[in-house]
């Protein structure tokens, strides 16, 4: 995937074009920094010049170039906004990010196939990964020791099938 995207616009903020933002990153500061975004329309991405960005109470607010006022930053709203690869953060060694998790096939090490990683819920303490098959859907928090290997190239999850049994609900 190409980009990333990396928060939802809740509303227009103030007369000037400035939108308040839900983010979606972990480092929410670097809103502050960033020098454009995109948006989504008829499934192409739609660049836009970073004006300025902050963060205030715990939200990234920033104002796009081609947003004037409020009318035009209402058009925005419910929008996601997203980054591209090349300007995406440097992740830590041995992380991905979810965009790259999503569609995996995830299977427990006795070989049984689960599933396809369908979500990844981030719970402010430990990722839990919704994983679909025709027959069901699957919840399960990547507690210690539940994912045993995570491989991008072949495209599979490994999951001890003994930790799952202690994790793992229905949904």
């Amino acid at each position: 995937m190409d980009y990333f995207a990396i928060a939802k616009v809740l509303k227009p903020q103030g007369i000037k074009g400035e939108v308040k933002l839900e983010t979606y990153v972990e480092e929410i500061d670097r809103f502050s920094n960033l020098t454009h975004l995109y948006t989504q329309q008829d499934g192409k991405y739609i660049k836009h010049l970073v004006e300025s960005g902050r963060v205030y109470r715990g939200f990234a607010y920033v104002k796009l170039s081609d947003c004037a006022d409020r009318n035009a930053a209402e058009l925005l709203r419910g929008q996601l906004l997203y980054i591209d690869r090349a300007h995406a953060a440097e992740l830590p060694e041995n992380a991905n990010y979810i965009a790259d998790l999503l569609g995996l096939t995830v299977q427990d090490d006795n070989g049984h196939i689960l599933g396809i990683l369908e979500e990844v819920i981030l719970t402010g303490g430990v990722e839990v990964y919704q994983v679909a098959s025709k027959e069901k859907k699957l919840l399960f928090p990547l507690a210690p020791g539940v994912e045993l290997e995570r491989d991008l190239e072949k495209g599979i999850i490994l999951i001890s099938a003994a930790r799952l049994e202690e994790v793992a609900i229905d949904a």
